[in-house]
């Protein structure tokens, strides 16, 4: 049998649709490691090919880097749907976008900078907010589904989740919501110029690297405007989410008075998903030590007001929220 080299690209079993005809193939990875087709172009997706998955050594499916934009234009197209059909749970729906949203993410970070990233992004964002707009109650969905375990493109997602439902919570209106989800989602998107040595060491940073480390919130503004990003508070978010109100952070040192408000809400979300999230060093905290290490050792670098919301919040979080 021979073989032929292709260019692949990771997609998100969560985001194939029964009963939906693909224009692509869908690949799978064998035992062997060797890329095989689990259905062919112009096929529908059906549930013995859903229950096939499971049995797969490795359940990863991938499509042609040439189809890539094909399954992108899909996966929008689902969400969409979903988003209205009261028959798919708040569970569901949560755990599909969480999904589709780490694996757009995850190629962003994998792959050259594109326009149409933003596009996708704004798109997952958007319907995130009109889920929670359907029904409130499904904020506790989406917390419910946020990674425990530490990957960059996972975080950056959960950080988004958490940023969007605690901004709910404060009753901000949707214009800001659509920036907090942008921002949250993109806020570590210059550690893509960040070694990997550096963003994926166990254990403590050496001075050297993390000053290298700490450039990445200049080069995530950079890397926005080469994506077509033009909301000013998006790339202000990107660049400020490592300030301290004491002025310790970084980039510029700023204090309380200079850093934007939603850059703050951001930064509150970082801070307690990478407490919570488990890393190869370190276990992941319970919400309840992570909320009291904020307070009481970041007092000085958060705002006293917005911790203690955020405190609610996350305590309540099962609570009903009122959108305007």
């Amino acid at each position: 049998m021979s073989y032929k080299k292709v260019k692949l690209n990771h997609i998100s079993r969560k985001a194939l649709e029964l009963g939906h005809t693909y224009t692509y193939a869908v690949y799978y990875q064998d035992h062997d490691n060797f890329f095989k087709k689990l259905f062919s172009a112009n096929t529908s997706f059906s549930k013995e090919t859903l229950q096939s998955i499971e049995s797969l050594p490795h359940k990863e499916l991938f499509v042609l880097s040439s189809d890539y934009h094909l399954y992108e234009k899909d996966t929008q197209e689902y969400i969409s749907k979903i988003v209205d059909d009261p028959s798919i749970s708040n569970q569901q729906k949560s755990e599909i976008i969480h999904d589709m949203a780490s694996e757009t993410v995850h190629e962003l970070f994998l792959r050259d900078i594109r326009t149409s990233k933003i596009e996708s992004f704004s798109h997952i964002i958007n319907q995130t907010i009109q889920v929670i707009l359907n029904d409130t109650s499904a904020i506790k969905a989406m917390l419910g589904v946020t990674s425990y375990d530490y990957y960059t493109y996972t975080h950056c997602v959960n950080v988004s989740i958490y940023a969007l439902g605690f901004g709910a919570f404060l009753k901000l209106p949707k214009e800001d919501l659509m920036v907090l989800g942008r921002g949250g989602i993109l806020h570590d998107l210059g550690k893509k110029n960040v070694p990997n040595e550096i963003v994926n060491k166990n254990g403590s940073l050496s001075d050297e690297e993390f000053a290298i480390m700490k450039k990445h919130s200049t080069y995530g503004k950079e890397l926005l405007k080469q994506m077509g990003e033009t909301n000013p508070m998006v790339m202000k978010i990107v660049e400020q989410h490592h300030e301290k109100l004491n002025g310790n952070g970084y980039p510029f040192g700023l204090r309380k008075g200079e850093i934007e408000f939603l850059a703050q809400i951001v930064t509150i979300a970082d801070i307690f998903d990478a407490l919570t999230t488990k890393r190869s060093y370190k276990p992941a905290l319970r919400t309840f030590d992570a909320l009291n290490i904020m307070k009481e050792h970041m007092s000085d670098e958060l705002d006293h007001k917005l911790l203690a919301e955020f405190m609610i919040f996350m305590v309540d979080r099962d609570k009903f929220i009122t959108l305007h």
